[in-house]
C-alpha cells in the first residue's frame, strides 16, 4: 500500500471517528428532556462522573459533594451519571414530598438484582413491591415485631450481649462485632426462627462479610444503584460479588432447610410463612382460582429473606456502635443518661418498654446520636415510573432520585449549631422528649424502611440496657477517640476500643 493510500485510509477513519464523537454529543445535548431541574454541566456519555471520582478520591464523601452543588443550584438539582439522569434532594419539605408522590415510588435496577436471579421486596417496583411489602409487614407484625411483646426478645438478646461483655472485666474491647452478632440474632429469630452462638465462626465470617461489602460497595452505596461501575476498571468488584454469592448461599441454605422440615402445622417463622404462601399459590392455580399473593414466588424468596437479613442487621448495629463512641466521647452526657435511667428504673431490675415515657433525656440522647451519624446519608434511591412534573421542572421517566439524608440532618435553617452534638435540642420547655419530623433516618413515605418500628425498639432497649449496667470509657492507652465517621454504603466509625466498667 503507498503512503498516500495509507494517509487516505487514516483520514477516512479519522473522519469516521469525529462524526462518531460529534453525532454523540449532538445526541446527548439534543436528546435530553427539556425543563430538568438545575445541575453541573457535564461530559457526553460519562456525565458527572469524573467530577465525583475526583473529588471522592480527595476524601469528600458524596453527601458532602452534594450539599456544595446544592449550595449552588437549590435544593433540587440534577446530574447525569452515564446515560442516567440523577435528581438529588437536599432538604425535608423536597424529600417528604417526592417520597409520598404515587409517580416516584419505584425502584431503580439495583446489582443485586443484576447478578442473581432473585428480586426483594426493597427492589421490586409497582404491584409487586405493595404486595411484597404487604405480605413482610403482616409476617413481621404476627411474630409480634413492633410490638410490646417483642421486647423479652430483644432483652434476652441485649442480656446475653451485656455477658459478652461482662467477660472482658473492663478491658479493652472492640464493640463491632458483639454489637453485630446481637442485633442479627434479633431479625434471625424472626426470620429463620433460631439465634447464633457469640463463637459460631460461621455466622461470624458472614457477618464480617456483610460489613465488608458495605465498605466495598463504595461511597454512598454507588455500586449499588449503577451496578455499571463494577465495569470501570479501578472498582474491583470481585470480592464484593463473591461476598454476596457466600451470603446468598448461607440465605438458600437456610430455605432449603426449611423447605426439607416444613410443617404446614407448624409455622416458627418468616421462612415457614412464605413457603405457606406459595403452597397455597400453587394450590389455587390448580384449582383456577386467583391467588391474592401472586408476587410470593421463588423468585423474589431469596431476595427478601436477603433484605430482611441485610436490612435488621448492618444499620442499627452501626447506629449502636456510633451511640457508645458519643457516650465515650461524652462521658457527662453518659452520665445523665444514667441518672435519668436510675431515677426511673432503679437499680433492682432492668429498664422496659414501660419506662419509655419518662426516659426523656435518653431518647433525645439517641435521636441526636442518629441525627449526627446518619448511618445512611444517601439514604435509597427511588426512580421515577413515568415522566413527572415536580416543582416546576420535569424528571424523566427512569431517573433516580436519591435523598441526601445527611443535608437533611446538617441543614442549619432545622437545626441550630448542626455539627454540635446537643441533645437537649429534641427536649421541650417541660424537658419532654419531642422529635422533630425532620429527624428521618429511616426515610419518609411508603417506602420508608420496613424495619423502622423494630429498629427504633432494639435501640431503646439495648442502650438503655447497656447505660443501666455499664460505664463506656476509652482506653488509658488509646488515643483520642474520632467521631469522624468512613464512608461505604453506610457511614460508620472507624474502628476504635472501648472499656465497659460494671456499675453497681
Amino acid at each position: 500500500m503507498s503512503l498516500l493510500q495509507n494517509m487516505s485510509w487514516f483520514l477516512d477513519v479519522r473522519t469516521v471517528l469525529v462524526c462518531m464523537v460529534v453525532l454523540l454529543a449532538l445526541r446527548w445535548f439534543l436528546g435530553r428532556p427539556k425543563n430538568l431541574p438545575p445541575g453541573p454541566w457535564g461530559f457526553p456519555l460519562i456525565g458527572s462522573v469524573p467530577a465525583i471520582v475526583r473529588e471522592i478520591r480527595r476524601g469528600v464523601e458524596p453527601h458532602d459533594i452534594f450539599m456544595r452543588y446544592a449550595a449552588k443550584y437549590g435544593p433540587m438539582f440534577r446530574l447525569k451519571v452515564f446515560n442516567k439522569t440523577v435528581v438529588v434532594l437536599n432538604d425535608f419539605a423536597s424529600v417528604k414530598e417526592a417520597f409520598q408522590h404515587p409517580q416516584l415510588q419505584d425502584r431503580p435496577k439495583v446489582l443485586f438484582t443484576e447478578l442473581f436471579d432473585t428480586e426483594g421486596v426493597a427492589a421490586a417496583s409497582g404491584e409487586k413491591w405493595i404486595e411484597l411489602r404487604r405480605f413482610c409487614l403482616t409476617v413481621l407484625r404476627s411474630f409480634g415485631v413492633g410490638k410490646t411483646s417483642f421486647e423479652e426478645k430483644i432483652g434476652t438478646e441485649a442480656e446475653e450481649l451485656m455477658k459478652e461483655m461482662s467477660a472482658f472485666n473492663g478491658k479493652p474491647f472492640d464493640p463491632k462485632p458483639l454489637l453485630g452478632n446481637a442485633v442479627s440474632n434479633v431479625i434471625c429469630s424472626v426470620i429463620f426462627g433460631k439465634r447464633y452462638e457469640y463463637t459460631d465462626g460461621e455466622f461470624k465470617k458472614l457477618l464480617s462479610m456483610l460489613g465488608e461489602n458495605v465498605k466495598l460497595l463504595g461511597s454512598g452505596g454507588a455500586l449499588v444503584f449503577f451496578p455499571a461501575l463494577r465495569h470501570v476498571p479501578f472498582m474491583s468488584t470481585d470480592k464484593l460479588v463473591a461476598n454476596i454469592k457466600a451470603i446468598l448461599t448461607f440465605l438458600i441454605n437456610n430455605i432449603d432447610n426449611h423447605r426439607a422440615a416444613f410443617d404446614t402445622d407448624n409455622l416458627n417463622d418468616f421462612i415457614d410463612v412464605y413457603l405457606m404462601e406459595m403452597k397455597n399459590n400453587q394450590t389455587k392455580l390448580r384449582k383456577g382460582n386467583e391467588s391474592k399473593h401472586g408476587h410470593i414466588t421463588e423468585h423474589s424468596f431469596a431476595g427478601t429473606v436477603a433484605n430482611l437479613f441485610a436490612a435488621g442487621s448492618e444499620t442499627t448495629a452501626t447506629t449502636l456502635q456510633w451511640a457508645l463512641l458519643y457516650m465515650t466521647v461524652y462521658p457527662d452526657i453518659q452520665q445523665r443518661v444514667q441518672a435519668e435511667i436510675d431515677a426511673v428504673v432503679g437499680r433492682n431490675r432492668l429498664p422496659r418498654m414501660a419506662d419509655k415515657p419518662e426516659l426523656n433525656f435518653t431518647r433525645a440522647v439517641i435521636w441526636e446520636v442518629q441525627r449526627l451519624s446518619l448511618v445512611v446519608p444517601l439514604g435509597v434511591a427511588h426512580a421515577a415510573a413515568s415522566d413527572t412534573q415536580f416543582h416546576g421542572s420535569m424528571i424523566p421517566k427512569g431517573a433516580l432520585l436519591v435523598p441526601n439524608l445527611w443535608a437533611v440532618a446538617h441543614d442549619p435553617k432545622v437545626w441550630s449549631d448542626p455539627d454540635q452534638f446537643q441533645p437537649e435540642r429534641f427536649l421541650n420547655d417541660k424537658g419532654e422528649a419531642v422529635q422533630a419530623e425532620e429527624l428521618i433516618p429511616f426515610s419518609v413515605g411508603r417506602r420508608s424502611c420496613i424495619g423502622e418500628h423494630l429498629a427504633k425498639m432494639e435501640l431503646l432497649v439495648f442502650f438503655s440496657f447497656f447505660l443501666h449496667q455499664f460505664t463506656f470509657k476509652k482506653p488509658d492507652d488509646s488515643p483520642t477517640l474520632s467521631l469522624k465517621g468512613r464512608g461505604g454504603l453506610t457511614h460508620s466509625p472507624k474502628e476504635f476500643k472501648i472499656c465497659a466498667i460494671k456499675r453497681d
